[in-house]
Formats: structure tokens, sequence, C-alpha cells
């Protein structure tokens, strides 16, 4: 018991609770936006992209040409593989991997989008609407993250020197 007390006082004292604050005040921005009429869709993976922009934000996975490029990137694949040979789980699976290797190919590795071929395959969305709403959704997590980094990244300020 003593060793887990140590350890979450340790991991407080890395104040994790400031981005998971703002991770989850930028996905209830983007849900309302849903609530609002303002976006077709609330795309679930969302939530695991705030998580590597707000705790992991100099993560090549978190940069903004991977969340963005790579989201949009893997639904095109999903709504395109996907149209062609329906919702099967070969045509899924191809959808994934085919999402995986551009994103790659394209160096805009985002692994929360790997996903976006699933949820396309399942829930069978409307393609501009869905579009749409995740490079909106995509675009404001990415300003918001960055934002967020420039108000709260520490400086460090050389030490003074002799007077």
């Amino acid at each position: 018991m003593r060793a887990l007390s140590s350890l979450f006082q340790t991991r407080w004292a890395t104040q994790p609770w400031k981005p998971a604050l703002g991770a989850g005040l930028a996905i209830a921005v983007i849900a309302g936006l849903k609530a609002w009429g303002m976006l077709a869709y609330l795309i679930a993976p969302l939530g695991a992209s705030a998580t590597l922009v707000w705790m992991v934000p100099k993560s090549p996975l978190a940069r903004p040409r991977a969340v963005i490029g790579g989201s949009l990137i893997s639904a095109l694949i999903g709504f395109f593989v996907l149209s062609l040979s329906g919702s099967t789980p070969w045509a899924m699976g191809f959808a994934v991997g085919l999402a995986i290797f551009a994103m790659v190919m394209f160096d805009v590795l985002h692994a929360p989008a790997g996903a976006l071929p699933l949820v396309i395959g399942i829930t069978h969305p409307e393609p501009v609407g869905f579009m749409a709403s995740l490079a909106a959704s995509t675009i404001l997590l990415v300003l918001l993250g960055l934002i967020y980094v420039r108000l709260t990244e520490r400086k460090t300020h050389p030490a003074p020197g002799p007077n």
C-alpha cells in the first residue's frame, strides 16, 4: 500500500490533471458542437487523439500533420475500400492495414486514425458529413492543443550571472 501511495504522489507531482483537463475540455467543446448541430458526427477515436495531443505533445504521433492528415487519409481509405467491397471482416482488416501503410508513406502516422476504417465499416456514416466533421474536429483539437501547450509549457530561464 505504501508503494502505491508513493507512486500516486510521484504521479500527482507531475500534474497530469492539467493536460487531462485540457483534453477533456477540448472533447467537450467538440461534443458541444455536435449537440448544437454544427457537426454531423462525434467520432470516437478523437478521445485517443486528445490523449496524444495533450499528454505527449512532442510525440511524432501527436504532430498536427499526423493528427489531421492521418485521420483524413485513414477515413478516405475506409470509405473507398468499404464502398468497393462492403463491410466484411476481410475488407475492414484490409482497410485498416492500407490506412496504416498510407499514413507511414505520407509521414502522418497517428495511431487513433487506424480505427477510423473500423468506425466507418461498423457505423456506415454519410461520407461528406463524416469527413467534414472529422476535418473540423481534428483541426480544432490540434489548435486547442497548441494553445494549451503554448500557455502551459515551462519556460527555462538562464541562471543569473555575476553582477
